[in-house]
C-alpha cells in the first residue's frame, strides 16, 4: 500500500438532526462522527483499501447494521501510515472479533488524530 492518502469511509449515515442521529446509533459501539456543514456523518470504518472496507462491511451486515462505501482523502501521511499498518493486519485477519479489534484501533486512532 502507498501512502497516498487515499482512505475508504464505511459510512453508517448522515443526518441533519443530531438528536436523531442519537437516536440512530444507539445500537453501534465503534463509530467516529464528523460533524460539516451542519450535517452529522457517522462512520463505522476507515481503511486504506476498498477490499478491507468491504470484508468489514460484510460482517456488520450479518449484525443487519448497513453501510455504504464513500472514497475520500486525508492528507496526514503519518497518520495514513499508521491505518495502513492496522489496514494490513486486517486484511489478513479471518476471525470476525479479531477484525471488530482491529478496527476499532483504527477508529481510535482517527477520533485522537482527526475528529
Amino acid at each position: 500500500m502507498t501512502s497516498d492518502g487515499n482512505i475508504y469511509l464505511l459510512q453508517y449515515g448522515s443526518f441533519v438532526n443530531k438528536g436523531v442521529m442519537n437516536e440512530n446509533i444507539k445500537k453501534l459501539t465503534d463509530y467516529v462522527i464528523y460533524e460539516h456543514d451542519n450535517k452529522y456523518y457517522v462512520h463505522l470504518g476507515i481503511f486504506t483499501r476498498l477490499n478491507t472496507a468491504k470484508k468489514y462491511q460484510k460482517i456488520l451486515e450479518k449484525e443487519n447494521i448497513y453501510t455504504y462505501i464513500k472514497n475520500d482523502y486525508l492528507g496526514d501521511s503519518k497518520l495514513i501510515n499508521e491505518i495502513n499498518k492496522l489496514d494490513d493486519k486486517l486484511f489478513e485477519e479471518e476471525n470476525s472479533n479479531k477484525i471488530k479489534e482491529i478496527n476499532k484501533e483504527i477508529l481510535d486512532l482517527i477520533k485522537t488524530n482527526v475528529y
